[in-house]
């Protein structure tokens, strides 16, 4: 980054030079609490998820994650992974390496998400996750801006934004109503 970026940031008064409206969301897991999931890339019409994530806190700033993301629509898979994450500060960070993989599995893309005998799509998700970011630390932080539902989720890989990562998330209900849809070929 270049240091007029770094100004610039410092001027704006916002990290991640986002949207001056948005501001950092304290305890990003108080709706969790209140036992509601994640639905990032949300279609309200539709009712629909590119991905729902679950969170439970537990002793020592660990989460529980458990996070379902839409990979195809036909045939319906979806990649889940069971991870900890562990807060540090406003952030939940964690490091994609062996216990992370074990976590990894490729589904049917409907509920109860039974396991999907689909190894391809396995190994070309796997290979992308090692080939960018293996022993890698991750971090996620949640903003909001008032009185929206929409939270914005910005990523970083070992301390630096990663725009990538960015991504847009409503809490909604457990039964909600609310299903996994992949993304819309571009």
């Amino acid at each position: 980054m270049s240091l007029l970026a770094v100004l610039l940031l410092l001027v704006s008064g916002t990290s991640f030079d986002i949207d001056p409206a948005y501001r950092p969301v304290k305890d990003q897991l108080a709706d969790a609490r209140a036992g509601r999931l994640q639905c990032h890339d949300p279609d309200t019409a539709a009712r629909t998820c590119r991905i729902m994530t679950w969170f439970s806190e537990g002793a020592g700033g660990k989460v529980q994650v458990r996070q379902l993301t839409a990979l195809s629509d036909s045939p319906s898979l979806a990649a889940e992974l069971r991870m900890t994450a562990t807060r540090e500060g406003d952030a939940l960070c964690g490091v994609v390496n062996d216990a992370y993989m074990a976590g990894f599995r490729i589904v049917s893309g409907r509920a109860p998400y039974p396991a999907a005998d689909n190894k391809r799509y396995a190994i070309l998700y796997r290979d992308e996750l090692v080939a960018t970011l293996w022993n890698r630390k991750t971090c996620a932080y949640a903003y909001a801006r008032p009185d929206d539902p929409l939270h914005l989720e910005v990523g970083t890989v070992d301390g630096e934004f990663a725009g990538e990562m960015m991504s847009n998330y409503i809490w909604i209900g457990a039964n909600a109503g609310y299903r996994l849809k992949a993304r819309s070929p571009a």
